[in-house]
């Protein structure tokens, strides 16, 4: 597993299954998150599945995540979860990986 540091804590993350989009797809529609929301939820849902130990809710997650460097940030993460924040799941672009 790997890990990654958001804010002062340490996580550890792995890949995401085509599963837990499935639940965090319908928890968009459900809780109507916005795409703002929806990113970092996506993140925090990946946190509370690999660390069970996490108790954060989406807003209380928020608070800790830096703004500096963000974008370096979701792209790790990104990396380690298996989607890619600008290009959707996979990292797939227009069919090409």
């Amino acid at each position: 597993m790997a890990k990654v540091k958001i804010g002062k804590k340490e996580y550890e993350l792995e890949s995401l299954s085509s599963l837990d989009l499935k639940k965090v797809e319908k928890e968009k529609e459900d809780k109507k998150l916005t795409d703002y929301d929806y990113s970092y939820y996506v993140i925090l849902y990946a946190v509370k599945k690999f660390n069970g130990d996490v108790k954060l809710t989406l807003d209380e997650f928020m608070e800790e995540f830096p703004i500096k460097d963000i974008n370096k940030k979701f792209e790790e993460i990104g990396k380690i979860i298996g989607l890619d924040f600008k290009m959707g799941i996979g990292g797939l672009e227009d069919g090409k990986t």
